[in-house]
């Protein structure tokens, strides 16, 4: 007999409310503006891609560094690496080092 008392107290509740509907009402979304662009080059540098070609991509890690990756998927490393991103002019070419003077032996 509880059972069928649990049952019928269950059946006689009234159904739950249904949601507000401030969450059915939405503001609209923000029109394009001219700065689309800036964003996207934003959110491109952002994920570290920094110059994209048919054969290779260059990527900027946290780090500050480049990485530089083929098309093929591979990862471009030494001086080929070097050469590319001279190339692109992301960094400048190391200064050599002056050979030291030799001291005089007196």
């Amino acid at each position: 007999m509880a059972e069928t008392e649990k049952k019928a107290s269950k059946a006689a509740k009234a159904p739950k409310a249904a949601k507000p509907a401030a969450t059915e009402a939405k503001a609209p979304k923000a029109a394009k503006s001219a700065k689309t662009a800036t964003k996207i080059s934003a959110a491109a540098e952002k994920n570290g891609v920094v110059k994209k070609t048919d054969a290779y991509t260059i990527l900027k890690k946290r780090s500050g560094r480049f990485a530089v990756k083929a098309a093929n998927g591979k990862w471009i490393n030494a001086e080929e690496k070097v050469k590319i991103l001279l190339g692109a002019g992301l960094i400048k070419a190391p200064a050599k080092k002056k050979a030291a003077p030799a001291e005089a032996e007196a």
